[in-house]
């Protein structure tokens, strides 16, 4: 690990929380980025988050704010312009995934998910691109390997991930020009608890055995792995890199 990879960056999370968003956070601190803003619906969580920054001597500030929110975007955009002039990075994260099948799933639940799946980072890409116009930088989804097949009982969740796969490579055709570039990572399984409404019906044993037959690797992934995925996507070390999706799943769609 490159431990000044992003020094002087301003480096924005949605999510940040927990899970995925708090690893990579607690990585771009880590590689001395100048401030991580820690984004999250969650109060707690985004402290939490901005305590375990500090403790290793990062900078970062918590703001709340529910992402699919026009207005709260447009809040911490503003608040953001003016503690700091700009931003380099950012790593859209916020998600929700709720179960059920076309025929079960009622019109609200899918309309959420789009909603913070998808319109969040459309709000959050539309605010916070021309503060990234200046110097250039990087754009960050976190998408799905489930954006990339079919499964059961997912419609909602699965079509949002999809979505933003093409969400980022339109972005990256609109600001490659103005060196901002725009990737995705596809995640497999992780357990940070994100998935726990799909595997609710299913002891911990279950879950283990279904993964270690599933996924070639033979087991979930680490948040941390996920965030050294965003990391390399969001650095110079990506540089020629724009419009991809960074499939992080253990093998697992390769045997789909």
């Amino acid at each position: 690990m490159s431990a000044q990879r992003f020094a002087g960056k301003v480096v924005v999370v949605t999510g940040a929380g927990h899970g995925i968003g708090r690893a990579s956070a607690l990585r771009f601190a880590a590689e001395g980025a100048q401030a991580v803003i820690v984004v999250d619906i969650n109060a707690a969580g985004a402290r939490e988050t901005v305590r375990l920054i500090g403790n290793s001597e990062g900078r970062s500030q918590a703001l709340v704010a529910d992402v699919s929110d026009e207005r709260a975007v447009e809040s911490i955009r503003d608040q953001i312009a003016e503690a700091h002039g700009r931003v380099d990075i950012v790593h859209n994260n916020a998600g929700r995934l709720r179960a059920g099948s076309v025929t079960e799933l009622s019109a609200d639940d899918w309309d959420l998910t789009f909603a913070v799946n998808v319109r969040s980072m459309f709000l959050v890409c539309r605010a916070l691109i021309p503060l990234m116009r200046p110097q250039g930088g990087a754009i960050v989804n976190t998408a799905s390997s489930s954006g990339l097949v079919g499964e059961t009982a997912t419609p909602a969740y699965n079509a949002s991930k999809a979505a933003i796969i093409n969400l980022t490579r339109q972005l990256a055709a609109d600001y490659s020009r103005e060196g901002i570039r725009a990737n995705c990572v596809c995640p497999g399984w992780v357990p940070t608890g994100f998935n726990d409404p799909v595997l609710s019906s299913m002891t911990d044993l279950e879950v283990e055995a279904m993964v270690t037959t599933m996924v070639p690797m033979g087991r979930q992934a680490l948040p941390e792995e996920i965030a050294a995925a965003v990391a390399f996507l969001a650095s110079e070390d990506a540089s020629y890199i724009a419009g991809h999706a960074l499939v992080v799943d253990g093998g697992l769609t390769a045997v789909r």
